[in-house]
């Protein structure tokens, strides 16, 4: 591979870095105009969702083949579950997002999903067979296959199924244990800190302007307290301001080392794994992140008898996935 071309692919990787930990809680508000019911497909919407064409609100609508989507998730392999008495121990899905690539526009932007999403999460004993299904958090799925490609399977199947079946075209995980790597790699991350998170650490105070180690880099977008409800609100606002932080450094260091590849991805190979080509990875590098287009998948966040509930409002969504991938038939 030349030098350019592992360039090229850096940051295509970095992109998509970034694109892991990015998060918002930017809730999507709508004024539909429909059924008062939650939106739903119909068994004849399904059918027609297969030829990319459905039926909403007395208007036809054809998928935008123009779009592709990439699953995008942010691991935390430390993390244990058991549900309906299996153990899932291949970690969770801490941060989720579907990366948008409008691939005419040469665009990207984010659908983020909270980890806390409540939906049916499907149980596979230690053989890898099926169990049963259970209504639980959507970032529990990715324990129950094998912390690689099984893993990030089941997980693309239960994001295109709560996305009412959308293609989703491929796969990258990241270990988060490898920000700190990349941080320090780059150097220089510089924010100020929004809030007193001093319980994060000592230097997080409000107002604070601190250049972030790599431990720090760590701390700062993983560290939240569970027993406070809605404090992965917090840390998705937290994620949202490094993602700037760190792109901008990472602009600025490209321009001054042409040999940041050969650093970068050695050290990052044990964090990732990926469905995607070298290809379709250096490809990435070739799209704008428009990071105001973002979106969150909107709902209302409940605390449970034991953990954050967040409840997709299901109309809202539906008409949030028709205005972001879907065109109007004429």
């Amino acid at each position: 591979m030349n030098s350019k071309l592992k360039k090229n692919m850096l940051i295509g990787i970095l992109v998509v870095l970034l694109a892991l930990i990015a998060g918002g809680v930017l809730y999507y508000v709508v004024s539909n105009q429909g059924s008062p019911h939650p939106a739903r497909i119909s068994d004849s919407d399904m059918d027609n969702s297969q030829e990319n064409i459905i039926s909403y609100n007395g208007k036809k609508y054809v998928y935008n083949k123009d779009i592709k989507n990439i699953l995008f998730m942010g691991v935390d392999k430390t993390e244990k579950v058991t549900l309906k008495d299996i153990p899932g121990s291949a970690g969770q899905a801490d941060s989720i997002m579907l990366l948008r690539l409008n691939q005419s526009e040469k665009t990207m932007s984010i659908l983020q999903i909270s980890r806390d999403t409540m939906t049916s999460v499907d149980v596979y004993d230690s053989a890898g067979e099926y169990y049963t299904s259970v209504d639980a958090q959507i970032c529990i799925q990715y324990a129950f296959g094998n912390g690689d490609e099984r893993s990030c399977w089941l997980m693309k199947k239960k994001v295109s199924e709560l996305l009412y079946q959308l293609p989703v075209n491929g796969c990258v995980s990241l270990n988060i244990s490898g920000i700190a790597a990349l941080n320090d790699l780059v150097g220089q991350v510089t924010l100020t800190v929004p809030e007193d998170y001093t319980d994060i650490d000592l230097s997080f105070q409000k107002g604070a302007e601190v250049t972030l180690t790599g431990e720090q880099a760590e701390k700062y977008v993983r560290f939240r307290d569970t027993e406070i409800s809605g404090s992965n609100n917090q840390r998705m606002e937290r994620q949202l301001q490094y993602i700037s932080a760190f792109l901008k450094q990472a602009k600025e260091k490209f321009t001054k080392y042409s040999s940041l590849a050969d650093e970068i991805l050695p050290e990052i190979n044990d964090y990732i794994v990926t469905d995607l080509t070298g290809e379709e990875l250096n490809a990435l590098s070739d799209y704008e992140y428009r990071e105001e287009k973002n979106q969150t998948v909107p709902g209302e966040l409940r605390q449970g008898e034991i953990y954050d509930e967040f409840l997709v409002d299901d109309e809202k969504l539906y008409d949030l996935l028709i205005k972001m991938f879907y065109k109007e038939m004429d």
